[in-house]
């Protein structure tokens, strides 16, 4: 080594691996300063963006508009039912729709059963990227049947494989993003699933109103979702560690031999599930969902209570009730932020007091038969926007604390099937209920949500 090549290396000092772009996972650009004594001063500057934060940008994009064509697909199917009882070539009737849903609904909740454990064990890029192939071959696969028991058969298939999309989703959520963000990152994957439908049945609708076919409606999503099956194929990765990135950084946890590591690493699914059942926070938060998923039910009937109490046409009627969308989204725009940045106690007062402004927004659709057009339109955004939160957020982000990087998708799709067999329950009987004793029942569930929700946020596993 040449004599003026060994005197700069000793001017600048051993290298440091923790100060190299390539080698820190996030790709950080070190400023050197000037030599003072012998010894080179640097520091170390942020970029805006750095190559993991663009890859958890990317990641999150493509989750996002993955699981929007998925309930793209799932919206396309269910429009599509209306147009096919108008459809001279099917002879489909409106029995034979109620039997494609309930099928469809009694597939759903099996799917959900398989679909964590499925993401556990393959992960969660591969059953994300399978799912989505499904959907497009399924709905395409649909699009081009003319005997009922094959709509039904394939209406089945498609849901279970529609299904799979959260777990997954859930997965990846977990590996790629730290703890401390999991409130605003999983709220902004539930924006995907609220706006999504209602993004979805504008969309169909609009088209199937301007003369487009159901079958034609079908194809249109079966290929936005074939783009976004292409996008994951390109994007998605399932760990930061696959790119030689930083992995995620989650709190220390006690685990069975009293390490700091989760305590399922290394578990069995027989071990996690019986560590679930274990855990009252498990069981606090599951009522709470179930109680919860019962008065999100009530959007979907709030149409036809309000063309029968306000005397409205249909389409007004909707449009009054849209506006319980429009407060969901709003909601998950900040709640996910606030819940990540303020204290366990504090959360637990964010949530209760949000689940009790719901409960008087119901109040007020239950005792003023009278309400006006405009105050029945705020009622209805400050109950999505108040019961979005508290129904989305801790679901998730406990699935994904509680559950760990290994069976966060079980736990999440458990917790579904509590909602899920909810929904089916008030879906069967908020029909046959005169409206007063249909809000009675409604009120009824969220101060019931409300005290198990809070329950839920003062065990430890909740903190």
């Amino acid at each position: 080594m040449e004599f003026s090549e060994e005197l700069d290396l000793k001017m600048k000092g051993p290298r440091d691996p923790l100060l190299s772009p390539e080698e820190d996972g996030g790709g950080d650009v070190v400023d050197h300063l000037k030599t003072i004594d012998g010894d080179l001063k640097t520091r170390r500057r942020k970029p805006f963006l750095t190559r993991r934060v663009r890859w958890q940008v990317a990641i999150f994009c493509c989750l996002f508009l993955g699981y929007f064509s998925i309930i793209l697909c799932r919206v396309g199917t269910e429009v599509s039912l209306a147009a096919m009882t108008d459809d001279k070539e099917l002879e489909f009737t409106k029995f034979d729709a109620g039997t494609v849903l309930a099928y469809g609904n009694g597939a759903y909740i099996v799917g959900k059963m398989l679909a964590g454990a499925v993401a556990d064990t393959f992960g969660g890029k591969r059953v994300m990227i399978s799912a989505l192939t499904a959907v497009v071959f399924f709905t395409s696969l649909y699009a081009n049947v003319y005997i009922k028991v094959f709509f039904i058969a394939i209406f089945m298939v498609n849901k279970i494989c529609m299904s799979s999309g959260w777990p997954a989703l859930t997965k990846l959520v977990c590996i790629w993003f730290d703890e401390e963000h999991y409130g605003k990152v999983f709220s902004g994957m539930s924006i995907a699933s609220r706006s999504g439908g209602l993004a979805s049945t504008f969309l169909l609708g609009g088209l199937l109103s301007a003369g487009l076919h159901w079958r034609v409606i079908l194809f249109v999503a079966a290929t936005v979702a074939f783009c976004m099956m292409l996008l994951s194929v390109c994007i998605l990765r399932e760990s930061p560690v696959d790119l030689n990135l930083q992995p995620s950084i989650k709190k220390p946890k006690d685990d069975f031999k009293g390490g700091n590591g989760h305590p399922l690493e290394k578990a069995k699914l027989m071990e996690a599930l019986l560590y679930f059942a274990r855990s009252p926070a498990f069981w606090c938060l599951g009522t709470a969902n179930l109680f919860l998923t019962g008065c999100m039910e009530m959007q979907s009937i709030l149409p036809l209570y309000f063309k029968d109490s306000l005397h409205l046409s249909p389409g007004h009627a909707a449009l009054v009730a849209s506006s319980f969308q429009a407060g969901a989204v709003a909601s998950l725009m900040i709640g996910g932020i606030v819940y990540d940045h303020i204290s366990p106690r504090s959360r637990f007062l964010f949530l209760t007091s949000l689940l009790g402004v719901s409960t008087g927004c119901l109040v007020i659709l239950w005792r003023v038969p009278d309400i006006t057009i405009p105050l029945a339109g705020v009622v209805v955004f400050v109950l999505g926007a108040t019961i979005s939160t508290p129904y989305y957020i801790p679901g998730g982000v406990f699935s994904m604390s509680f559950g760990g990087e290994r069976y966060c998708s079980t736990l999440v799709s458990i917790l579904d099937v509590f909602g899920y067999c909810a929904s089916i329950t008030m879906d069967s009987i908020m029909g046959a209920m005169p409206w007063h004793d249909l809000f009675t029942a409604q009120v009824v569930s969220c101060v019931m949500a409300l005290v198990f929700l809070g329950v839920f946020m003062c065990t430890k596993a909740a903190r």
